[in-house]
């Protein structure tokens, strides 16, 4: 069966766009090939406003997010499986998703390690 996270996520990053609020993404650091700002990571996670107006090369499939932002004003290439993939939350509500555990995502983060 096919992973639930990109049905949910798609959903959900629409719902919040389309009531004019700012999709905020939750990203679990430790999980295999994420790439984002070292410097910015906490407790190994990091937050990501992943709204159009903050974000550009925007590119979504089933396996991963991947984008160009900027943080402290340097464009920086950001690249998120969806397995790190936590929650996807309206910043101004907090209305949003917790995803929840999916065998899929951790038979691959074990293949990514071994």
């Amino acid at each position: 069966m096919k992973a639930l996270r990109p049905y949910l996520y798609h959903a959900y990053y629409n719902w919040i766009i389309d009531n004019d609020n700012t999709p905020y993404l939750l990203v679990n650091t430790t999980y295999p090939d994420v790439d984002v700002p070292t410097e910015y990571i906490r407790d190994n996670k990091i937050i990501l406003n992943i709204s159009p107006r903050s974000i550009g090369q925007y590119v979504v499939n089933d396996e991963f997010i991947s984008f160009g932002a900027r943080f402290q004003g340097m464009l920086r290439e950001v690249y998120i499986p969806f397995g790190a993939q936590e929650a996807i939350y309206a910043q101004e509500t907090g209305d949003g998703v917790m995803f929840q555990e999916e065998d899929y995502y951790s038979e691959q983060a074990y293949l990514a390690r071994n």
